[in-house]
């Protein structure tokens, strides 16, 4: 009695979830359009992105210019500091030649004085080139301090641009650190969205393929399950002791075979699949012919054209699916439920001829002695689903 009533719930819940079927394919398309919508969206955020890092890796491209342009006026200023040194150093020496020379002429001046005897146009001579011997370290001298002093205004205009260039580089030094965190973040960003539109291509991609599967309705072969009622149960025999007889006070007992499973009909959970022969879609979904005569109203149709077709189907059932066979022509109605008319032929423990169930036994027989496998062939029918349609079940 549970099996019928499981039976009629099946069926019933099976015609309330029609309704939801004509919604599914549309909700399948919005979400295929959203998906669509957000991977495009993230697609510009991500050109966006790659726009910025490219502008922050020309301005990093900019600073490495400055830097190699500070390297080389500092350099420069190296090479100009080291000239300024040797010309101080040529001053000095020259500074030192004087002195001795001035020396050598207060010397000769002192032998002037302390020799008397000594020509005096000779010291004179010698005076007087000692004399020009100093002008000209002293113009020498005069020279390389206005040299010294060219040097010292462009070292000066050196350090001023090595000063500059350092104020220069820490400001783009703040600058590299900060865009170094943008690129960074922006980096991090870019594979999160990678990732992301990676998932929302593999959520389009299936709803894309839902989407296929739900328009693919005219498959030519396709697997359903659903329950069969076949017009026979399945034999459980059993050897009962029966009491025949009291004599004297003593019970007598005789062995009667019975079927504990009898009567006419029994439901089995069969899995198979529907052939597809003849589409009769476009017989059931043609508008019928009004009649000008009948005041009765127009029943509205579905706004979704649904299939039917007649096809062959085969199926197994039972937990031996290689004992319990079922075949038959199938109507397929409303997309997915199929409707299976056909035989059974299924291998029962059947009793051997000359036994029948209610008979007495004789003592020495067992259940083994009396029975045997046989295969039957039976009515049956049968209420089916595709399997498609259990994606569709809204949760």
């Amino acid at each position: 009695m549970h099996r019928i009533k499981l039976f009629v719930a099946l069926m019933m819940a099976l015609f309330v979830f029609v309704p939801c079927r004509g919604q599914s394919v549309d909700e399948v398309r919005d979400s295929l359009r959203f998906c669509q919508s957000q991977f495009d969206a993230l697609t510009s955020r991500l050109d966006s992105n790659e726009v910025l890092l490219a502008t922050l890796r020309r301005r990093m491209n900019d600073l490495e210019m400055l830097k190699d342009s500070l390297i080389a006026a500092n350099d420069l200023f190296q090479r100009q500091l080291q000239e300024k040194n040797r010309l101080m150093d040529e001053q000095k020496a020259a500074m030192q030649e004087k002195e001795r020379l001035v020396a050598e002429k207060e010397e000769l001046y002192r032998q002037a004085l302390a020799n008397s005897t000594v020509d005096k146009a000779k010291w004179e001579g010698e005076l007087r080139a000692k004399e020009a011997s100093i002008d000209a370290k002293s113009r020498e001298i005069a020279y390389l301090q206005k040299d010294i002093d060219a040097k010292e205004s462009t070292l000066q205009s050196q350090r001023e641009n090595y000063s500059h260039l350092l104020t220069e580089k820490e400001h783009y030094r703040h600058l590299v650190d900060s865009l170094q965190k943008r690129v960074n973040a922006v980096e991090i960003e870019n594979i999160r969205k990678q990732e992301e539109n990676k998932y929302l291509a593999q959520k389009a991609k299936d709803a894309e393929e839902k989407a296929a599967i739900t328009l693919n309705k005219k498959k030519k072969v396709r697997p359903i399950q659903g329950i069969a009622m076949r017009f026979f149960r399945t034999p459980d025999w059993d050897i009962r002791l029966t009491p025949e007889a009291v004599e004297s006070g003593t019970v007598t007992y005789s062995k009667v075979v019975r079927n504990r499973n009898a009567g006419d009909i029994e439901f089995d959970f069969v899995t198979g699949a529907s052939v597809m022969l003849w589409d009769l879609t476009d017989y059931f979904e043609s508008k019928p012919k009004r009649d000008t005569l009948s005041r009765l109203p127009e029943i509205p149709r579905f706004d979704q054209k649904f299939n039917y077709d007649l096809g062959i189907y085969v199926g197994f059932g039972g937990s031996n699916f290689f004992k319990n066979f079922y075949i038959g022509p199938s109507f397929r109605f409303v997309d997915f439920f199929y409707l299976t008319v056909g035989i059974n032929i299924c291998e029962y423990e059947m009793l051997i001829e000359g036994y029948s169930a209610g008979q007495s036994l004789e003592p020495v027989l067992t259940l083994d002695d009396i029975t045997a496998k046989s295969w039957l062939v039976k009515p049956f029918i049968s209420l089916s689903i595709d399997l498609d349609f259990l994606s569709y079940i809204k949760k």
